[in-house]
């Protein structure tokens, strides 16, 4: 049959099931095979699926899949991606493309001279809620923008009956390994993606991370990694950013764009069904204040999104779609490599901040002075086109 491509996903683990459920929504990709290192996790998401089991990460070089999925842990990333890219092999990765700037630069330009695409995640760029936004900002709905608010804060993680995150496939959360490689580093690119396409690159950011609570399991000792950090971010076309992360504070996730005429306030960037509204400013006698809130139609038609248990609703296998046009056309996908490892660089800088964590981030000390000023720069996106 025309049009389909061929996916083969590295890494089985907790969120391979989310892609597996999207997958099933795009009949064009072809989930072939499965490989992850405990072949109990690949044999499981073999029988869900009906693809082949890979016996080794070799076996899986070999193939001539179109596309890999690089669900691996985040500290893997690197060195897989590389394989894999070695290898003439497409790469959509987790987020993030690596765990230092060095390797992230190198991953991009290894891309490049291979004339391979390589993508990272978040998709959620791609989707009606960040499209619609997008639309709304060129339109100066509000106004010039010149301030953005972003919390990413996931309520009181570490004493939640985290035991009980169990997804449909069986697979727990992996509370050991996220807080190992820290909130920033998971949540960052949600709203990062959303404002770099939107404003430019990040040109200067200072940041400051702490580990709030190191017992976060109980008889578990756990590296020294930040669990909040606090920065604020300068974009290219002059915008001004305060973002959070955090896993201690009360769950919000809320993203406010500040205009000259109003705000507008997004509920939640990971999810495809967030509700957007917009306030106005009014003036009454001497007082200027915002207006009652309107609820703004999402751009396109209303999808259906495979439902899965977490806290968000979203399309997994967006930009890996984009990737398999790209690939058909010959084009370039909407995010590319270079996009990736800028999110990657400012991501790990407000991760580690000036944390002594930061020592072997690939910065070269460079943390220690802040403000930092990002090295990497990516090609502008192109919007979305206008919806009619």
């Amino acid at each position: 049959m025309e049009n389909r491509t061929r996916i083969a996903m590295l890494g089985c683990g907790y969120v391979a099931n989310m892609y597996r459920l999207t997958l099933a929504m795009h009949p064009g990709l072809d989930l072939v095979g499965v490989h992850d290192s405990h072949r109990a996790r690949a044999e499981t998401m073999a029988q869900l699926t009906g693809a082949s089991v890979y016996d080794s990460f070799d076996a899986l070089l070999a193939d001539d899949a179109d596309i890999v999925l690089n669900l691996t842990n985040p500290h893997a990333h690197y060195e897989t991606t590389r394989a894999l890219l070695q290898a003439g092999r497409h790469v959509y990765t987790e987020k993030p493309l690596a765990m230092r700037l060095d390797h992230a630069r190198e991953l991009a330009d290894l891309a490049r001279e291979k004339g391979l695409h390589l993508v990272s995640a978040p998709c959620t760029l791609l989707g009606p809620v960040a499209q619609t936004l997008w639309r709304l900002v060129r339109e100066d709905a509000v106004g010039r923008i010149r301030l953005v608010h972003a919390e990413m804060e996931d309520g009181m993680v570490p004493r939640a009956p985290v035991h009980r995150w169990v997804n449909e496939a069986g697979m727990a959360w992996p509370a050991v390994d996220e807080y190992a490689t820290g909130c920033t580093v998971e949540h960052a690119g949600y709203v990062l993606s959303w404002l770099c396409a939107m404003f430019g690159p990040v040109t200067r950011l200072t940041a400051h991370a702490e580990e709030l609570m190191p017992d976060k399991i109980e008889g578990l000792d756990l590296p020294q990694i930040p669990d909040l950090s606090v920065a604020t971010l300068r974009f290219e076309g002059g915008e001004v950013a305060r973002m959070t992360n955090g896993i201690y504070a009360g769950h919000d996730h809320k993203l406010v764009l500040w205009g000259d005429e109003g705000a507008i306030e997004v509920e939640d960037p990971r999810s495809d069904t967030s509700p957007i509204k917009i306030r106005r400013y009014r003036t009454l006698r001497r007082r200027r204040f915002l207006g009652r809130a309107q609820t703004v139609t999402l751009d396109g038609d209303k999808e259906k999104i495979a439902a899965y248990r977490g806290s968000q609703t979203r399309d997994f296998c967006r930009a890996i779609l984009d990737m398999a046009r790209a690939i058909r056309s010959g084009d370039r996908p909407r995010t590319d490599a270079d996009f990736a490892a800028h999110l990657a660089e400012v991501t790990l800088a407000c991760h580690h901040g000036t944390h002594p964590s930061g020592a072997t981030a690939g910065f070269d000390g460079a943390l220690e002075r802040m403000p930092y000023a990002p090295v990497t720069r990516f090609t502008p996106i192109a919007p979305p086109r206008q919806t009619a």
